[in-house]
């Protein structure tokens, strides 16, 4: 789908205030409300926007740790490896990269245990090859958003 200047409009203030009211919409883009009930719906309806959610801070809802896992993965299975590893709870992001590792994992989780028990279990399946894990020590920033 390619994107016109009235959905990129509203893109831009979605992503300014998820929580904006259709009316809110059509004031700041200066669009009729059907207009932007219209673009919001096909947007919706592409998956362009993929749903709505409120970002909260990991840190002051108890998730202290970060980890950053690369993944050596025997041919063949990174789609089914990956697919599994996706299905936990504390994994955020799962990625096919270049270079050295076949997957790069982003996870939270609340202290050393909960942490231990995933790579423990989670990351000893029999296809994964290798792993080598960081942890963050500070986020400098972190930005969920598509900005336009």
């Amino acid at each position: 789908m390619s994107l016109n200047e009235k959905d990129s409009e509203l893109l831009v203030q979605l992503s300014r205030n998820g929580k904006a009211s259709q009316r809110e919409l059509a004031r700041e883009t200066g669009a009729a409300l059907g207009t932007v009930n219209a673009h919001i719906k096909q947007l919706e309806k592409n998956k362009v926007i993929k749903g709505y959610f409120a970002d909260i801070d990991p840190e002051k809802v108890g998730f202290n740790l970060t980890a950053i896992i690369n993944l050596r993965i025997k041919k063949g299975t990174l789609m089914d490896v990956q697919s599994s590893i996706a299905e936990h709870s504390r994994v955020f992001g799962v990625y096919d990269v270049t270079g050295e590792w076949d997957s790069l994992i982003l996870a939270r989780f609340k202290n050393r245990e909960e942490m231990d028990n995933f790579i423990k279990t989670t990351l000893s399946q029999e296809y994964i090859e290798r792993t080598s894990t960081s942890l963050v020590l500070n986020t400098v920033k972190e930005e969920p958003r598509v900005l336009f």
